[in-house]
């Protein structure tokens, strides 16, 4: 009896010290939870006496799924001195849904696929999406070891996989950079194998540096010559340890870029929260002078143009200037919005204008209280960049208004009010049609939309700016989204992702810049768009006025009427 009291007493303490505490203030955990890693999949490596045929499928099929476990199986599938030279993540190539076509030649033992190409990724990680019609041959030549079993003897660095099994070996991570002009955050999306090597992979290309298209636009506290002392980063319990070689480190400025760089970069992977980087042993300091910061965004309010007056609207009201500030003039169209959310850009007669009607003396009215316009009276404003077709502007954070003519001269114009305008150099546009510009929230970055003969081309530049943040060149493009339609209008959605509209088909497609491309509709009969941040703030008006806004995988019904414009800032 005394014992059963004993045992009734321990349990009673013991439910006691773990019973939820119900009473006292809310205190920090003690653990941080560590995201578990890649499973890797479970290959098989040849089987005895297998054929020709067995082995080359047996290692597509094993290379493919290798890039979770380092291609060790994969390697078996080949012969000794084959496995030594072959290079498999020398070059990713990615196949869609068309058909792959093998062939044999029995007399040279080789066989060749026919391989329809979705997107290449290079050693660095960066991806290229290929067109439509892109086939690649790939070449497998068989022979036998010294065992006499069939075996791969000779083929190309790199691999071949599907969509799906990308998708599910690769991760995208962004490296980041500094904007060339202060320290907003500039992302480069690269992809790497999702195994336990990534954490290093990714440390050494952001050491390396930015790729050569996006070079001007950024800075980063890496200098020249750069790299990891060891091919290799340590994580442990969460916390990553990138050790540079001597002679990585720059100024104290540099320094502290740099330890900035490797933790925005490093903590996107689910293993690591921390990141120490050292030289020498020595943590790689710095100054503490810069914080890299994220890019501005838009302001809640977007830009309308509702009965032929200039307002701003807030998702369910709509506020316009005042009846004597007038209206917005007859032709005026392709409305910009600034990020000090009362500039506004457009094009008239062929011209540039900005205005700040919306900062009118006595703010905006609600619409619908709104007295009559006085005949003949329209919004004051100046013509900022002179032409005879500009397209639809674009201002940037830095209160730079971007366009050029629509039938293209080679050159980008950017100007401001109160400072001189410049002219950037952009050749390979000249004869092209431009359908739109837009620069990025970090201002590092602009999308042209153009048409060259029948070719829709949608492409990205770096924007070099000086001290004061003037813009003083565009870098050379970076091809994206080649798959796209004919298309009318573009537009940011986040810091690595535009949406283009294409004309007539209510269809858009989202771009990633060094991603993938995917369609989807909108309202038919859409003629512009705009995005605050991410593709749930996207709204698009119609040729009839209706403005309507992304919701889920669908659209609202029309949230305005009558509207002649809508823009979000930039």
């Amino acid at each position: 009896m005394r014992r059963h009291m004993v045992a009734v007493l321990a349990c009673l303490a013991l439910a006691a010290c773990t019973s939820i505490p119900t009473e006292g203030p809310v205190r920090p955990g003690d653990t941080e939870v560590v995201q578990p890693g890649p499973i890797p999949p479970i290959l098989q490596g040849p089987s005895l006496n297998a054929t020709p045929r067995a082995i080359v499928q047996g290692f597509l099929t094993a290379s493919a799924a290798g890039a979770a476990s380092n291609f060790d199986v994969a390697r078996e599938f080949l012969t000794g001195p084959a496995a030594v030279d072959w290079d498999p993540l020398a070059q990713v190539t990615v196949f869609d849904s068309r058909q792959v076509v093998p062939s044999f030649n029995e007399d040279s033992g080789t066989f060749t696929y026919s391989v329809p190409v979705a997107a290449e990724i290079d050693a660095s990680g960066v991806m290229t999406v290929a067109s439509d019609d892109v086939r690649k041959e790939l070449t497998f030549e068989v022979g036998t070891d010294d065992l006499g079993q069939y075996r791969i003897t000779s083929l190309g660095d790199g691999i071949v996989m599907s969509a799906a099994d990308f998708d599910r070996f690769f991760r995208p991570v962004s490296l980041y950079f500094a904007a060339s002009h202060g320290t907003t955050r500039v992302p480069e999306v690269r992809w790497f194998a999702d195994n336990d090597q990534i954490a290093t992979a990714t440390a050494r290309e952001l050491v390396e540096g930015p790729s050569t298209w996006l070079a001007g636009g950024v800075r980063t506290g890496f200098p020249p010559g750069s790299a990891l002392a060891v091919d290799a980063v340590v994580v442990t319990d969460g916390v990553a340890n990138v050790a540079l070689a001597l002679g990585s480190a720059g100024d104290p400025a540099q320094r502290s870029l740099a330890q900035q760089q490797m933790m925005l970069t490093l903590t996107q992977l689910p293993l690591v929260q921390d990141v120490v980087t050292t030289i020498g042993a020595v943590p790689i300091g710095g100054d503490d002078s810069v914080t890299l910061e994220e890019a501005v965004l838009p302001g809640e309010l977007a830009l309308v143009v509702v009965a032929d007056r200039l307002g701003l609207w807030d998702g369910e009201a709509v506020s316009v200037t005042p009846a004597e500030v007038g209206a917005v003039p007859a032709g005026a169209e392709g409305f910009a919005l600034g990020f000090d959310g009362t500039t506004a850009a457009f094009t008239w007669g062929g011209a540039v204008h900005v205005t700040t009607a919306l900062a009118a003396e006595g703010g905006l009215v609600a619409a619908d209280e709104a007295e009559p316009l006085p005949e003949g009276a329209v919004i004051p404003s100046t013509e900022l960049i002179p032409g005879a077709d500009m397209v639809e502007p674009s201002i940037d954070v830095h209160g730079w208004v971007w366009s050029t003519e629509a039938t293209s001269e080679g050159v980008i114009l950017a100007a401001a009010p109160g400072q001189q305008a410049v002219q950037l150099d952009a050749p390979w546009l000249a004869g092209s049609s431009i359908q739109a510009v837009a620069v990025a929230s970090d201002g590092a970055r602009m999308a042209i939309l153009s048409r060259s003969a029948a070719e829709q081309v949608l492409e990205v530049v770096a924007v070099t700016r000086d001290e004061e943040g003037r813009p003083i060149a565009i870098g050379e493009p970076l091809t994206f989204g080649s798959t796209l339609r004919t298309s009318i209008d573009l537009a940011w959605v986040d810091g690595t992702a535009v949406v283009v509209l294409a004309e007539g088909s209510g269809e858009m497609s989202l771009a990633g810049v060094g991603g993938w491309t995917t369609d989807f509709t909108t309202s038919t009969g859409a003629v512009s768009v705009t995005a605050r941040n991410g593709t749930r703030t996207l709204h698009a008006v119609s040729a009839d006025g209706d403005l309507v806004a992304r919701s889920g995988n669908g659209w609202t019904p029309p949230k305005l009427t009558h509207v002649r414009d809508a823009a979000f800032a930039g």
